[in-house]
């Protein structure tokens, strides 16, 4: 009993001694050729993150940003670094004050059916675990000024905007694959069924961890989806959010058929935009009528309303399957990445020879796995003013960062 205390103490002394060290441990960061701001950046951490405040410090300028650590990862996000220019960081790690609160706090609510999204005492969005619906969704979406981002119904009552009432705000999901549809609702439709949530607050970031079951439309399973959200500390006119997606074909194979109704991530934006909406692409098209279905790493919904411009911007990241996706995108609202519904899309004469197949269809066989990731962007101004372009360059090729020492 001694001897397992003594190691119990030399295990604890050497932790300790392992953050201590990494007090002061210096890194380096090169910025590319596109400028950068506010930019999420990771580089491995080993060993377990501490118990107390992580920052990254800039020497030269003596900027002070607040880190998290976790999963062996080190993020931080700097207001910005010049092109061209290798910047220099340290980290500090201090103790918490009594009155210490993370800079995204991600609390459950409603007795664990929602989870709150605060980022510095301004309300984000909430996720819905336990709901009436057949799949769990984000909403509201909120941008600077509270404006909502995304349509409040079917989730409340409105007189607005009430078509395609499986349009649940921000959400994952397919229409047809082996005997199963996630996308619509009602009697034909089958169902994403949770089976472990798990969340924390931090700093840099806040997350949301979902490990899920798709169902058929017998109730039985098809796959399996593990599913991570990162809401980072951004300012309020810039938010940004990370969705990471796994499916997992741990019951058999499956085909993930070629359909225009599906979207690893969707959403359906609030009528004050849609009203007035401006769609673009990162090709610089402009209206559904030109880029329903064509091919691009981004695609961004924006509005000018009373308050100012807002708008919202999903990010295919350049390593997803058959990148750079196609939008199912809709004048009235709907903005969805789906790289599967070629059949339909392939009828839009500005999509000759841009899609890489005639048929979409993605089979998977037994034990594969497949990943998709996507950054959300909802941001004050146009995509001129919101500099949507080089925020998609952050994501698609971000600063290249290692530790010095």
């Amino acid at each position: 009993m001694r001897l397992v205390i003594q190691l119990c103490l030399i295990l604890v002394l050497l932790c300790t001694m392992t953050a201590s060290a990494r007090d002061g441990r210096e890194m380096s960061l090169v910025a590319g050729d596109s400028p950068r701001q506010n930019v999420p950046i990771s580089l491995t951490w080993d060993g377990e993150a501490p118990d107390g405040l992580v920052y990254v410090i800039q020497p030269s300028t003596g900027n002070r940003y607040p880190a998290t650590v976790r999963n062996g990862e080190l993020v931080f996000i700097p207001e910005g670094a010049v092109p061209g220019a290798e910047h220099r960081y340290a980290v500090q790690v201090t103790d918490k004050p009594d009155d210490y609160v993370p800079k995204v706090v991600v609390e459950a609510q409603e007795e664990g059916a929602v989870l709150a999204v605060v980022i510095e005492d301004k309300h984000f969005t909430s996720f819905h675990v336990k709901h009436e619906f057949n799949k769990p969704f984000l909403w509201p979406v909120r941008g600077e000024g509270d404006i909502s981002i995304t349509r409040d119904w079917p989730m409340i009552e409105s007189d607005r905007a009430t078509d395609h009432v499986h349009h649940t705000s921000m959400w994952t999901a397919h229409g047809e694959y082996d005997n199963g549809n996630t996308w619509h609702m009602g009697t034909d439709a089958s169902e994403q069924r949770i089976n472990e949530v798990s969340y924390g607050s931090g700093d840099a970031y806040g997350w949301i961890a979902l490990e899920l079951s798709w169902l058929d439309a017998d109730g039985a399973p098809k796959f399996d989806e593990t599913r991570e959200y990162r809401f980072y500390a951004s300012p309020v006119n810039g938010r940004l959010m990370d969705t990471h997606i796994t499916l997992n074909m741990n019951y058999g194979s499956v085909t993930l058929r070629d359909t225009k109704e599906a979207g690893m991530l969707a959403v359906r934006m609030h009528p004050d935009i849609s009203d007035n909406a401006v769609i673009t692409n990162a090709h610089g098209d402009v209206g559904e009528s030109a880029l329903w279905g064509k091919p691009s790493p981004w695609c961004d919904f924006s509005a000018n309303l009373e308050v100012g411009w807002r708008g919202l911007s999903i990010f295919d990241h350049p390593d997803n399957p058959r990148h750079p996706t196609s939008w199912h995108v809709r004048n009235y609202g709907l903005m969805a990445a789906n790289c599967f519904g070629y059949h339909d899309f392939k009828g839009a004469p500005y999509n000759e020879g841009l899609l890489p197949m005639e048929q979409g269809d993605m089979p998977l066989e037994a034990g594969e796995s497949i990943t998709f990731n996507y950054r959300v962007y909802v941001h004050s101004g146009d995509v001129e003013a919101a500099k949507v372009a080089d925020r998609y360059a952050d994501y698609a090729t971000p600063p290249l960062v290692a530790w010095t020492d």
